[in-house]
């Protein structure tokens, strides 16, 4: 299986069944809802089907799918060891190509 072009649709999904609400999936992610939203709908074209049950009303509006549920927690693993491997960056002296 491919991976998508961009992380984004993957950060923007996880922080959208996280938070279950793409308003404060965006507050944390700096960009619009509309912009989580699209994200989250490109991302469900390329794997052919919903990651959330959406409701236009009440206290739950946005639930994962069984699907969804079942690869969060490899997702946040994935993203757990790419922010680990940035601090390695960040803590470890590079030495130059001189």
């Amino acid at each position: 299986m491919k991976t998508p072009a961009h992380l984004n649709a993957l950060r923007a999904f996880e922080a959208s069944a996280r938070h279950q609400s793409f308003a404060a999936a965006a507050a944390e992610l700096h960009v619009t809802p509309a912009a989580v939203g699209q994200l989250v709908r490109t991302l469900e074209d390329w794997l052919g089907g919903p990651l959330f049950h959406r409701a236009s009303s009440g206290k739950l509006r946005l639930v994962p799918t069984e699907a969804a549920e079942r690869a969060l927690p490899e997702l946040r693993a994935g993203f757990d060891r790419l922010s680990l491997g940035l601090e390695r960056f960040v803590t470890t002296r590079i030495a130059p190509l001189n």
